[in-house]
């Protein structure tokens, strides 16, 4: 979903991934984040990036 959302391939898709907070997140039960539907996931995480491309997230 994330590489159709970005237009990209897959691997790319899954580095992205890997490097955001969400999937930090996504890992520790205690944000909720494993109930959540793949949809509301991508969203989240191009949120992220989208805030991460202009500077003013804090992605780490």
């Amino acid at each position: 979903m994330l590489a159709e959302a970005l237009q990209i391939d897959v691997e790319r898709a899954l580095d992205l991934f890997y490097s955001t907070q969400t999937c930090r997140q996504l890992e520790d039960p205690k944000f909720g984040l494993q109930l959540m539907s793949d949809q509301y996931l991508v969203e989240d995480i191009l949120q992220e990036l989208q805030s991460e491309s202009f500077g003013d997230g804090d992605v780490s």
